[in-house]
């Protein structure tokens, strides 16, 4: 059977699905990729089979348009910026959907990728699965992730108007790029949101995220959403993609010297101002006496790699399979994939949310005990240290210990994904 995945957006969104390629792929199926340019290569060296797809977004929010976006800390911004930078390349997007699922008899998409691979396998009778990141349908368990505050609960009514104000946002701002997407496939003009779309379709919306992060939306869902948790790469692939602890020798030799540092990274949202956050770092690890390891992700801080110091110690992207084990609390921007690896290893977490899902998790987290959140464009010395001593209590150490041992007892949620998207191709 042959199975396509049209991709776009950072790692965090591409991981999860090379994962499920994997695993459909050790079943016997030939997988297609279709992965942004700057995640073609991590991809191919995973095992699979991958082109060019969609924009760089890490080009994107580097950019100075993208870093005031995010600096804005708002989901709506960051929308309406990716609709207006659709403009350089929603056409040849579209194309390279279209070419991807060519001749295959599934295809499965992301969140972002649903709207272009619901017009093309309607338009070639092809059955779609999609998977979500975080809960993106319209429900009365929570607002829109990143429309209200997350520190509080609010009423089932407020929480379904803000899924109806993005969802008429999403409408205005993509309709344009997907009424000539199906204009070139020869189906008829749709006002329909992707929502809309999947739901007469019968689609299965996978939720690839842990039911313990969302209490009460499983049993608000039908059997259509199920809630299957994170889909983990394997220890082989992430070797295979230089992420062995090998790679890490001089870390992990650092990091065993002293007591379980703390970790401290942002992923793949670029910091704006990067002497002052190394400066802040330095600041309250020396006050508190903790160790950290900064993680640079695609920041300038990657500059400062393998700078070790007494108490701070700078490297790039890390194995967080690897590091994690060994560290004591983490700091993050709070993805949901780096959240699920903090908190399988049992780590306390501070989110330093910047927008979109981020801030949901961040509060989730409060609300459950197991970390705290800042939004990263509120953080300052007094609010990191404040932060840093509410997850290093030990009620708050306990109780992300416990939650760790209970999503590393869960590991088939890969393989519930694969079966899903071989039933719905029979």
């Amino acid at each position: 059977m042959k199975i396509a995945i049209p991709l776009t957006g950072t790692r965090g969104d591409v991981q999860p699905a090379v994962a499920l390629g994997l695993e459909l792929r050790r079943r016997g199926h030939d997988v297609l990729v279709g992965a942004p340019p700057n995640l073609v290569e991590f991809t191919r060296l995973a095992g699979l089979d991958a082109v060019p797809c969609g924009p760089d977004v890490a080009q994107l929010y580097s950019s100075e348009e993208g870093q005031r976006a995010l600096a804005a800390g708002s989901s709506l911004k960051l929308m309406r910026m990716v609709g207006q930078q659709m403009d350089e390349y929603g056409e040849r997007f579209n194309r390279e959907v279209i070419e991807v699922c060519g001749g295959a008899d599934v295809v499965v998409s992301t969140l972002l990728t649903e709207d272009r691979a619901a017009s093309v396998t309607e338009a070639t009778d092809t059955p779609l699965v999609t998977m979500h990141g975080f809960p993106g349908r319209a429900c009365r368990s929570y607002p829109f992730p990143g429309a209200l505050p997350p520190d509080r609960t609010y009423p089932a009514a407020v929480n379904a108007l803000t899924w109806g104000v993005s969802e008429n946002v999403r409408r205005v701002v993509f309709l344009k790029y997907l009424a000539a997407l199906r204009k070139d496939l020869g189906l008829g003009f749709s006002a329909a949101t992707p929502s809309e779309m999947l739901a007469k379709r019968g689609v299965p919306e996978v939720q690839i995220y842990d039911p313990a992060f969302v209490p009460g939306l499983a049993e608000e869902w039908d059997e259509r959403r199920p809630l299957v948790g994170f889909l983990e790469l394997g220890r082989d692939a992430r070797e295979r993609i230089g992420e062995g602890a090998d790679r890490h020798a001089e870390l992990l030799s650092w990091i065993d010297a002293g007591d379980p540092p703390l970790y401290c990274g942002f992923g793949s949202m670029p910091i704006r101002d990067v002497a002052s956050t190394i400066a802040m770092v330095e600041r309250v690890a020396a006050a508190m006496d903790r160790r950290v390891v900064v993680s640079a992700g695609w920041s300038d801080l990657a500059a400062r790699e393998s700078t070790a110091g007494d108490r701070v110690h700078y490297t790039g992207a890390v194995a967080h399979d690897v590091v994690f084990d060994r560290c004591a609390a983490a700091v993050h921007h709070g993805g949901i994939g780096t959240t699920y690896e903090s908190l399988r290893a049992g780590l306390p977490t501070l989110v330093c949310s910047v927008s979109f899902d981020q801030p949901m998790w961040g509060g989730q987290l409060t609300r459950m005990g197991v970390g705290a959140h800042v939004p990263f464009v509120q953080l300052d010395e007094a609010r990191l240290t404040a932060g840093l001593e509410t997850v290093l209590r030990p009620d708050t150490v306990r109780r992300a210990q416990d939650l760790g041992a209970r999503l590393r007892s869960r590991g088939d949620a890969v393989a519930r994904t694969a079966q899903i998207v071989e039933d719905a191709a029979r």
